[in-house]
């Protein structure tokens, strides 16, 4: 027994002697620093008491990055408000800085004023509060200096200072070399400074020399515009990590969401049922009826996971076991990306949240803020695209599907390709471009067999007869990004007779004035391929689709109206598609058509209009033998030869009278 104990207390010798040789200021962490030597007083921070990462845990990880033996130098956080970012992570490394790794840091905020107040109110606090005091001096040779170490903008100690400077201000951004950045609130610096470039890169290039000696860089900020966001940029660049908690009931974990319609992993017994159509949603759920009159007693979250539903006071408990975990891969060594919404803030309940969200309601600055500072994300501005209500209105409870109004001339069909499905759609169209939704079918099958009952039941719309006798006129079919052209372009040269062709859709180039062209396809020898720009037509259908009734009831040029049987499902996908600002590979910032969701609805609308456009150009210059397309023309040519049938039919003319 003595020599067991003998060589347990040699072990232990051998290894005190090897942490002492170890210096200590590399073994703690910047957390560990925080919760052993900070003090927080009412009048910084609203509370009082010792620093505690209990109430605000996800930021124990990210503050841990800026310890001295960590290798991560540089840190993006995309947040929302209330969550104490700045004073749980910039200010503890501030502070750990002063005290256990003394070098030079620049804290930068949007303007001069900010500077003043933060360094007045916040770093003063922190460095009296945590015994850091007696670190303050400027560093002289000069003994009869009456220099202190802490002035309005900077404060200097012993191996190291910290500047405080204004983004708008390149002189103040112009410093010394720097070890520790802190970028703070980003978004709301200006782009370019006049003759210097960006503030972000002129700040940055000042911790060059200290790349290879463990330099540290925080960009933290709440995003605003996702088209030149500063701090979505910097967060894409990341490993882009999100807060998993596990869920109170089933202990899955998972990132708490403001709200999913659909995508729920729980039983189809808990699935809501509206109109026919069963869907999973998950994350804040509410009645909104109720909570705008005063009664919150409704919000709740909705598990992913197993459906159970848990209250704002459970965040608390299950946050200390939360954990950052990452969903991309870093585009830069050493560099870390976090997002985190105020759904986690202790201070903010969800129900707070939920009446933001109330309050924004369809006002565009509204819905700005609650993205922004709730929910911590990028604002999408839309400059195009229909809601929902504008194309609800346009279905005509007393028009059957498939039944095909008088007035129409034109009938057209269009299909979009999956690869368990062809979906399709049949138009009616008149005069001025007016258009009939006359059925929306989708065809389940092996879309990779031409021969499958899929596509066949597609092309027998070909040979269907339709209200008076009707007959399809032209199909389009999308040919898809490559997995299934060789497939379509089969199909058409099997079965089309002339009549079905394939399609893709192109961006048009700047300069282009038409909306389609007609090209051959190589090796293909009796088969054209139809390409289109869908932007345009993506604006066309946006207008149609959006404009009002006028009040003589004379509709409008390209007045939709869709049959009774177009289901819920089909106009929610009208919606899906919407024209944003967004910033491309390149830099430069451009106004697109991006789809938010499901859009084969929106897509289908698009190739018709196409379909239509190519009739009326193949009648103008091969039929009337005109030098243009002429819609009028073409829409009165079909209009006589309806008439002329129908007067054959009736027996009031004859051939030879015609």
């Amino acid at each position: 027994m003595v020599d067991i104990l003998t060589r347990e207390k040699q072990v232990d010798t051998v290894f005190d002697y090897i942490e002492s040789l170890i210096p200590s200021d590399t073994l703690i962490p910047c957390s560990q620093w925080a919760e052993e030597n900070r003090y927080m007083n009412s009048k910084a921070s609203g509370r009082s008491g010792n620093f505690s990462f209990r109430n605000a845990p996800y930021c124990k990880e990210i503050v841990d990055c800026f310890s001295k033996n960590s290798s991560v130098q540089e840190v993006a956080i995309m947040k929302g408000v209330q969550l104490g970012l700045t004073t749980s992570v910039i200010e503890n490394v501030i502070g750990y800085t002063m005290d256990v790794d003394p070098s030079p840091m620049m804290f930068v905020f949007p303007n001069e004023g900010e500077c003043k107040s933060y360094k007045k109110v916040k770093i003063d606090n922190l460095i009296d509060n945590s015994g850091l005091r007696n670190k303050i001096a400027a560093e002289t040779d000069n003994r009869n200096t009456r220099r202190t170490g802490d002035t309005a903008l900077m404060v200097e100690f012993q191996g190291g200072f910290l500047k405080l400077a204004s983004a708008g201000n390149p002189k103040q951004l112009r410093s010394t070399h720097i070890k520790k950045l802190f970028l703070d609130e980003l978004d709301g610096y200006p782009d370019i400074l006049k003759g210097e470039g960006s503030p972000v890169d002129i700040a940055t290039k000042r911790t060059d020399s200290y790349i290879q000696l463990g330099r540290k860089i925080c960009y933290n900020s709440t995003p605003l515009l996702a088209h030149k966001s500063k701090i979505y940029e910097l967060y894409k660049k990341g490993d882009c990590r999100k807060f998993f908690v596990p869920c109170p009931i089933c202990g899955e974990m998972q990132e708490l969401v403001f709200y999913k319609s659909d995508g729920g992993l729980y039983p189809d017994e808990k699935a809501v049922v509206k109109d026919k159509t069963k869907t999973k949603p998950f994350g804040l759920l509410f009645d909104a009826n109720a909570c705008k009159e005063g009664d919150l007693s409704s919000v709740r979250y909705r598990c992913q996971h197993c459906g159970g539903d848990f209250k704002d006071y459970h965040k608390l408990s299950i946050e200390q076991r939360g954990e950052w975990r990452t969903t991309e891969k870093s585009k830069k060594p050493f560099y870390r990306s976090y997002h985190i919404s105020a759904l986690y803030s202790l201070t903010k309940p969800w129900e707070n949240i939920v009446l933001d969200f109330l309050e924004a309601g369809k006002d565009p600055k509204k819905l700005q803020a609650f993205f922004n500072l709730d929910l911590g994300e990028p604002f999408v501005e839309n400059f195009g695209g229909v809601e929902y209500q504008q194309v609800h209105r346009l279905k005509d409870e007393n028009m059957d599907n498939n039944f095909v109004p008088d007035e129409a001339l034109i009938l057209t069909c269009c299909a979009d390709v999956q690869r368990d499905r062809i979906e399709c759609e049949v138009k009616a169209w008149g005069e001025r471009f007016r258009c009939w939704g006359i059925d929306h079918r989708v065809f389940e099958g092996n879309t990779s067999d031409i021969y499958d009952p899929c596509w066949q039941k597609f092309k027998d719309i070909k040979d269907e007869i339709f209200t008076s006798g009707k007959l399809v006129d032209i199909m389009l079919v999308d040919s898809g990004d490559g997995e299934l052209t060789d497939v379509v372009y089969d199909f058409c040269e099997t079965f089309g007779e002339g009549l079905i062709l394939p399609l893709k859709g192109f961006v048009a180039p700047a300069r282009a004035t038409e909306k389609f062209k007609i090209v051959p396809i190589k090796e293909r020898e009796s088969l054209s391929l139809v390409e289109i720009y869908v932007d345009k037509y993506k604006n066309l259908l946006s207008r149609y689709l959006s404009q009002e009734e006028r009040i003589d009831d004379s509709y409008p040029d390209g007045w939709f109206t869709f049959a009774n049987g177009y289901s819920d499902k089909y106009f929610r996908q009208l919606t899906n598609e919407k024209r944003i600002r967004k910033k491309l590979p390149s830099g430069v910032i451009k106004t697109v058509w991006e789809a938010h969701g499901r859009n084969e609805a929106f897509d289908l609308n698009v190739y018709n209009l196409a379909a239509i456009d190519l009739i009326i150009l193949q009648t103008s210059l091969y039929v009337l033998g005109l030098e243009y397309p002429t819609p009028k023309a073409v829409f009165d040519y079909f209009k006589m030869i309806r008439n002329y049938k129908s007067e054959t039919e009736s027996g009031e003319k004859t051939p030879v009278d015609a």
